[in-house]
């Protein structure tokens, strides 16, 4: 059963992923829905993709459940399972007020009077861009007012940190006045395309990024500063269900569910995961109720899933990736980015 504080949380999570400025992508092409979500995500859009046009229907009756509206429904015309000119009027039927955008790389072949009667907001011929996309339904972007809160209310949000040192620069010094600084729950030294990790918190993903902008990337040494957003992922009802049961029967039983940061006689790593999001429902759970890991977040970005695992030795972390992430079907690109001690370095 959760308490007051919690139940608060949880509401206060829901309430800001309504400013995830959203985008439902659905199209049967694997690689336009990768690339697309990747030039969004760079332009402030989240992109829920589906690659055909039951799975994209359900994905926004979920989203429209958690009252998310999306920004925009971008919907290719040629699905494997129903046309999408068909979907559309579906779609405008279940919720008029859903901006619709239909793309295509037959446009030649379409019947003009049947686009112009389902009242869309454009209609785009492949190939295009994420800018050019993005021109059509900008204005449509929802934005949520947060309510007032009580000033004792404990609520903040979370952002990871990748930070890249200049070559040169005095490592501990600079090391030092990251881990010191304000904000920071976690500064770990990494090796790998990232000599820093770190684990920021506050009231607003706006003053992460301030942090990220105005203080951490002003730091002499620091050569460059990644945002990744934590964020909760928009997973089916079945699966939160899972999840939920899991935590309550987990965290009342005192041999299981005792996860944290223990560095003594133990090896750590950060783990950046890259996965097709149409199976996030599957790939999530087994990672997040798995052994090895200690911390599993959904981030938005360039990367989709942060991991940060334990063990013995360097090679059971080897194991856990090679036997139990690797096999998991959706699993895009994996990058592994061992914790060290500053002065083993």
């Amino acid at each position: 059963m959760k308490n007051a504080n919690e139940c608060i949380l949880i509401i206060m999570e829901v309430i800001v992923n309504k400013k995830r400025k959203s985008i439902l992508l659905i199209d049967d092409e694997s690689s336009l829905r990768r690339n697309l979500a990747l030039s969004l995500s760079q332009l402030g859009y989240e992109t829920e993709p589906a690659e055909d046009g039951v799975s994209g229907l359900k994905k926004l009756d979920m989203l429209m459940k958690h009252d998310v509206t999306p920004a925009a429904v971008v919907l290719d015309i040629q699905l494997p399972d129903i046309l999408g000119t068909k979907l559309a009027t579906i779609i405008k039927f279940r919720y008029p007020d859903v901006p619709i955008i239909l793309i295509t790389g037959f446009v030649d072949k379409l019947n003009p009077e049947e686009i112009v009667d389902m009242n869309i907001k454009a209609l785009v011929q492949k190939p295009f861009n994420a800018e050019e996309l993005v021109e059509y339904f900008v204005e449509n972007s929802p934005e949520v007012a947060l309510p007032e809160t009580d000033e004792n209310t404990d609520i903040s949000r979370s952002g990871y940190l990748l930070v890249k040192l200049d070559k040169g620069t005095d490592f501990a010094d600079t090391y030092r006045k990251l881990y010191y600084m304000e904000n920071v729950v976690y500064c770990d030294v990494t090796r790998g395309d990232y000599d820093i990790f770190m684990l920021v918190q506050g009231e607003s993903m706006e003053e992460i990024r301030s942090i990220a902008n105005d203080r951490v990337s002003k730091i002499e040494g620091v050569g460059s500063v990644e945002f990744l957003e934590i964020a909760n992922p928009f997973l089916d009802d079945a699966t939160n269900e899972v999840l939920d049961a899991a935590e309550d029967a987990l965290s009342t039983d005192p041999a299981g569910f005792n996860k944290g940061r223990n560095m003594t006689n133990k090896v750590c790593s950060y783990i950046l995961l890259d996965v097709e999001k149409e199976k996030l429902d599957k790939i999530y759970p087994v990672l997040k109720l798995d052994d090895n890991v200690i911390y599993c977040d959904y981030t938005t970005g360039n990367h989709n899933i942060v991991l940060f695992v334990q063990g013995s030795f360097y090679t059971d972390i080897d194991s856990f990736i090679e036997e139990k992430v690797l096999p998991i079907e959706g699993i895009l690109k994996i990058k592994k980015f061992p914790v060290v001690n500053l002065f083993e370095m």
